[in-house]
């Protein structure tokens, strides 16, 4: 059984060019140009987060997650400006009892596609599995939104199914497709 983590301090995660590290108040800026255009929200149900003070309201709120060991939400950052945040990952919905988690991410548009949520989720995996003795970890992307699929793909989940028509995003009802991975299929290289 692997040691739980205990939640004395926020767990800063490096990868080969992104730290994973605390959200703080002067991330709100940056957490509006992640949350708030219409091509990060096409995939989402989540309001348009539009103004600074609603932005500290969310930090504050993942702070407040990881203060009551409920969940964790790292600010990713690149190496060259660990201020600038350039998008989030993190894991919510602890089931101790059954040991999985369900993971996210978000990465600001201007960096889509330099594959850093590849890389801040596999740190992430790597972590949770590690740290929370996890048995699975769980994700899911709205059907149609490949760029996240691949991302899970490539982190090693499985396509288990599809909730069909489970949510309503921009006025329809759209499929959401879940993925899994066991700890024992995790590439811990």
């Amino acid at each position: 059984m692997t040691e739980i983590y205990d939640f004395s301090s926020f767990p800063i995660l490096r990868t080969e060019r992104l730290t994973l590290r605390q959200l703080t108040s002067q991330d709100a800026e940056a957490l509006l140009a992640i949350f708030d255009p219409e091509e990060a929200r096409r995939f989402s149900t989540r309001p348009p987060l539009e103004t600074r003070e609603a932005a500290i309201k969310m930090i504050n709120w993942f702070n407040d997650l990881t203060h009551h060991r409920q969940a964790i939400q790292w600010g990713i950052t690149l190496h060259e400006n660990e201020r600038v945040l350039i998008g989030t990952c993190g894991w919510y919905s602890w089931a101790q009892s059954d040991r999985r988690v369900d993971i996210g991410y978000h990465i600001v548009p201007s960096q889509w596609g330099q594959g850093y949520a590849t890389e801040a989720t596999r740190a992430m995996l790597r972590w949770c599995f590690e740290n929370l003795d996890l048995h699975r970890i769980q994700a899911d992307c709205t059907a149609g939104h490949d760029a996240s699929e691949r991302v899970l793909l490539k982190c090693g989940f499985t396509v288990e199914g599809v909730w069909r028509e489970s949510c309503w995003e921009h006025e329809r009802f759209v499929d959401i497709k879940q993925f899994g991975l066991l700890r024992r299929e995790f590439d811990f290289t």
